[in-house]
């Protein structure tokens, strides 16, 4: 286990390391990340998209809803607490305090773009990219390992799997 931690955090080092850490990175990744609530990218794409989008309509914004509390709750609250990894650095002022394994921002990103996607299949490279974007945020400001954005991105892109497929079950019953 410790080999695979030590491989885990040589290549989020490596990958830290690639990008320049400039003044406009810093701000585009801290924009990214908000301190910890990059729901508030998400919630102006809501906005955005319910204004300018027919389809994007109560059932849209209801799963919006239902899929965040779902990923936040499984991975912020239950995942986290079980694992109890600690972050990469501990006294950055872009992240939280709390434990680092999975990613929350990641899982919640990948499962809101899944989200949108599923409404709005046009724009789904800008869903993912911007997600992506989010999830890379994490390792720049150095709150996350690579695995714990690669595992996060994948749980919230599972969540929001099986909420949509169960509501579609139950829609056509």
């Amino acid at each position: 286990m410790s080999l695979l931690l030590s491989v885990d955090s040589q290549i989020t080092d490596f990958i830290n390391h690639i990008i320049p850490h400039t003044t406009v990175f810093n701000t585009l990744f801290s924009f990214l990340s908000l301190k910890g609530d990059s729901i508030v990218i998400w919630l102006l794409l809501l906005l955005i998209t319910v204004i300018f989008n027919k389809k994007m309509n109560y059932k849209f914004i209801f799963l919006f809803f239902l899929v965040f509390l779902t990923t936040v709750f499984i991975n912020d609250i239950l995942l986290k607490n079980i694992f109890q990894r600690t972050r990469p650095i501990v006294d950055s002022s872009s992240c939280p305090l709390n434990f680092s394994f999975p990613s929350g921002h990641s899982a919640c990103a990948f499962a809101l773009a899944y989200v949108f996607s599923s409404f709005d299949k046009k724009r789904r490279y800008f869903y993912y990219s911007v997600a992506t974007l989010i999830a890379f945020s994490r390792i720049y400001l150095y709150c996350h390992f690579i695995s714990d954005v690669v595992i996060g991105a994948i749980i919230g892109l599972i969540i929001a799997k099986i909420i949509l497929s169960l509501l579609k079950k139950g829609l056509k019953k």
